[in-house]
């Protein structure tokens, strides 16, 4: 099959939208397709070098340069917006010119996954398969006072959110012209039905490599002090404050070690929170480590606790079942979705007071019973053995046999 995917974000060896770009596009190709992959300039270097230790002949990664006036912008924070619309505007330039000479089977769009952003790529004519997509999930006002200033962006993100799916008609045109959207999460197939798309599906976006899981599930010997572990960047959306103060909320006997692993543009709160939940002594924060001490605090911990506030799915959730972990979150957007009830407790959200308590709860209890968190353990290891990039490709892949030939018209009279 001669298969387009629009990439924007894409480089191998990184994490999130990057690695999702990218991995998309190197495991099409491993199941044969001609892939054509267009992708901004940032990542070039490690593409093309990565490119050629591969020698895949069917893997052609297309560049789409912006002019340097329009690439400054992404040095701001809402600059992302108008970089990524003129983006697509040369990409379906760029991608035009090159079905006159292919005629591509299908199209498919990877990243960016956000549904407001849309994909230009729908005037291509061809199939169309958008996503995995999020975008759709906004941030719980009741709990705003975790944001603290971040909680202006939030706000400034929903009205520009709404804006899009009203004026950008690379939205709702692509969602009415895709044979098939995928959507992480609840919040963002309701988002995607609201505005037209004709097939939405969910589909999770995580997904990991084989060579990532430990050998076997990772036996812990359960100790007097229960170590707990927070992955990620330290942005306001990411609830780092919530976990704290859940858990200046357990119960003085309970013994525990919290290790957080990142850094961001809150660094300098951290302290701070530590000191306000008088959590010294009982928290490390080692900032930005390297990978292999992320998996090694993966094998070395008993919980992993990570509240983020609006996520569309949020890998390191599956990192840490893949690592054998109990997961406590909130019963919220992608962990909603992503974390199976058996592999941990998500917490249903509500007043600050009341969802910090229930999260010093959910530790209290798999404090008491380490036998449930073995349970839980084991059947999120299990789970996210269904979740690496091979047989998501193969997924994938029966879906690029049923949609290619399926224009949009034909999906209202199949449903």
């Amino acid at each position: 099959m001669k298969l387009l995917l629009s990439a924007y974000a894409c480089e191998p060896y990184r994490g999130t939208e990057l690695g999702n770009g990218w991995n998309w596009a190197l495991s099409t190709a491993k199941l044969g397709h001609e892939v054509w992959c267009l992708t901004t300039v940032e990542g070039r270097e490690s593409i093309e070098k990565e490119v050629e230790k591969l020698a895949l002949p069917n893997l052609h990664i297309i560049f789409v340069e912006l002019p340097a006036w329009i690439d400054k912008l992404f040095e701001y924070h809402l600059g992302f917006y108008p970089h990524y619309m003129y983006w697509q505007h040369r990409a379906y330039q760029k991608a035009k010119e090159l079905d006159e000479k292919i005629n591509f089977d299908l199209v498919h769009h990877v990243t960016i996954g956000s549904l407001q952003m849309g994909t230009a790529l729908w005037r291509l004519n061809k199939p169309l398969i958008f996503g995995p997509t999020g975008g759709g999930q906004e941030a719980p006002r009741a709990l705003k006072k975790y944001f603290y200033s971040g909680w202006k962006m939030e706000v400034l993100r929903k009205i520009i959110s709404e804006a899009l799916l009203v004026f950008n008609p690379n939205a709702r045109k692509a969602m009415q012209h895709a044979s098939l959207v995928l959507t992480t999460n609840q919040d963002t197939y309701d988002m995607a039905q609201r505005i037209g798309a004709l097939n939405p599906k969910m589909f999770l976006d995580t997904s990991l490599p084989e060579d990532f899981y430990p050998e076997a599930y990772p036996e812990r010997i359960p100790d007097e002090t229960m170590k707990i572990l927070w992955v990620g960047r330290l942005f306001a959306r990411k609830g780092l404050p919530l976990v704290l103060a859940a858990l200046s909320k357990v119960r003085p006997d309970v013994k525990f070690e919290l290790t957080i692993l990142g850094d961001g543009p809150m660094h300098d709160f951290v302290p701070r929170w530590i000191d306000e939940y008088k959590l010294h002594g009982k928290v490390s924060w080692k900032g930005q480590v390297p990978w292999d001490e992320v998996k090694r605090a993966y094998t070395q911990s008993d919980l992993f606790l990570f509240c983020s506030l609006r996520d569309s799915s949020a890998a390191q959730l599956l990192e840490a079942m893949a690592y054998g972990l109990p997961i406590v979150t909130l019963d919220l957007h992608g962990a909603q979705n992503l974390v199976p009830d058996e592999a941990g407790i998500k917490v249903p959200v509500s007043t600050p007071d009341q969802t910090a308590n229930a999260i010093a709860a959910a530790v209290e209890k798999l404090y008491d019973q380490p036998l449930l968190r073995r349970k839980m353990g084991v059947s999120g290891y299990k789970f996210s053995k269904s979740q690496t990039w091979t047989v998501k490709t193969q997924h994938i892949n029966e879906f690029y046999s049923k949609y290619s030939q399926v224009q949009p018209a034909e999906l209202t009279v199949q449903h």
